[in-house]
């Protein structure tokens, strides 16, 4: 269906090469420049008009974006930020859900459910939650989550704890909530007095008290945490380091198994541990970079003057000198140069879909191919192997194939070759001497 629109729509000019109507470029047609460009290599179909629609069938599935970044289609998910979302679980889950402006439904393992904020509307097995429910939002909803029940009236003022749950709540007066044997907690005017007791593990209870901003606690049998008129100084230590905090966070230091870092911010900041170190300059304006190590292979990300980056992690390498150009090898082998790099950022969809639009110089290379394109294609060359292609717009074509070379003027209107001679598209056998 794919190749059938693009036939219809650039007929008759998919006979010939007419830049910048169409032209090719590393197995790419491409059609107004930058505008519009259609593959079919190695199993996976790609159309794009951009900025408007693009369309991706491959081995990993097909799916749609609109007016990237706003909208997604694919099987299972799509979305219109934001007006529209529907997401499809796997039918034996019994889970899906959709949502268009105020209006949501969706079905759960517990059954169907829906509504229309803020008049009435009911979740199941969302946002944390076994299930959720309001009517004239704020005026009343309720949540239950493990057996605790909430209820709330003109949120978040009023609110009344049930289930195993116990207490009540009017912020920002007073408030009070417990779990037996397990929890509880209270508060006076939130947030300046606070207090919480956590015995879910016997062994190793949790005290917590703050009276905002003079004291803050934090005690337990392995972690001790301590503010004093935060955020002038902090404190915490537990079994494996000791952080200390003063004018947080302008300045810090922690030691301890594995660890030894230390920010004055934003002047230079450093931690370095058994498989990760950090460093920065002036951040995050001067000079940052991280180094890790994953089953003993090494990564790392530089970043120069805010935008400059270096990255080298799973996903290939990339470097961006912005806003001059960009470098990008990905873990299959193939690379890609581009200049200017205006909008440094690293993905799939974005490059295929806004990048085109304002790169002016495109390299590409895997194993024997090499594509060089400029100004969107008024000059291209190709090399594959030892046959190669030059084009400069319309004007000429010159290739080399299996050792014999042919031309072309004005996108075929004349050329020849060992065997032929081109005048107004039409052949005529060349006789040979």
């Amino acid at each position: 269906m794919v190749k059938i629109f693009i036939l219809i729509l650039f007929f008759p000019v998919t006979l010939y090469a007419f830049w910048p109507f169409y032209w090719e470029f590393d197995g790419e047609k491409r059609f107004l420049g930058p505008l519009i460009s259609y593959s079919n290599t190695e199993g996976r179909t790609s159309l794009t008009v951009r900025p408007i629609i693009s369309y991706v069938d491959s081995d990993e599935g097909r799916y749609y974006r609109y007016l990237y970044p706003l909208g997604m289609s694919s099987k299972g998910f799509s979305y219109f930020i934001p007006f529209y979302m529907k997401r499809e679980g796997d039918p034996a889950s019994k889970r899906d859900n959709t949502s268009f402006l105020l209006f949501f439904n969706g079905m759960s393992e517990k059954g169907e459910y829906g509504g229309f904020f803020p008049f009435y509307g009911r979740f199941y097995d969302r946002f944390g939650a076994d299930e959720m429910g309001f009517f004239m939002w704020p005026l009343f909803s309720y949540t239950e989550k493990d057996g605790a029940e909430k209820k709330s009236f003109l949120w978040p003022f009023f609110s009344l704890y049930g289930g195993k749950e116990t207490g009540f709540k009017v912020w920002p007066l007073y408030g009070k909530k417990e779990e037996a044997g397990t929890k509880s907690s209270y508060f006076f005017m939130w947030p300046l007095i606070y207090g919480e007791k956590d015995i879910r593990q016997p062994d190793n209870p949790v005290e917590k008290f703050f009276a905002v901003p003079f004291f803050l606690k934090s005690v337990s049998k392995s972690r001790e945490e301590y503010m004093v008129l935060f955020p002038l100084y902090s404190s915490l230590k537990d079994e494996d380091k000791q952080k200390v905090s003063i004018l947080w966070p302008l300045s810090s230091f922690t030691k301890g198994k594995g660890i030894d870092s230390y920010s004055i911010f934003p002047i230079i900041a450093s931690d370095k541990r058994e498989d990760y170190t950090s460093f920065s300059f002036m951040w995050p304006f001067i000079y940052m970079k991280t180094e890790w190590t994953i089953n003993e292979n090494q990564f790392f990300r530089h970043r120069f003057l805010l935008l400059n980056r270096f990255i080298s992690d799973e996903e290939g390498y990339f470097r961006n000198i912005w806003p001059f150009f960009e470098f990008n090898r990905t873990g299959a082998g193939g690379t890609k140069i581009g200049a200017p790099s205006l909008l440094p950022f690293r993905s799939p969809d974005f490059d295929r879909i806004v990048k085109p639009l304002y790169t002016l110089i495109e390299k590409r290379e895997r194993e024997e191919r090499d594509a060089f394109s400029f100004l969107y294609g008024f000059y291209t060359k190709e090399t594959d192997g030892k046959d190669w292609r030059a084009r400069l717009a319309f004007i000429f074509d010159i290739r080399k194939e299996s050792g014999e070379m042919k031309f072309e003027l004005f996108s075929g209107l004349f050329g020849f070759d060992r065997d032929r001679i081109k005048i107004f598209f039409i052949p005529f056998e060349r006789k040979r001497f």
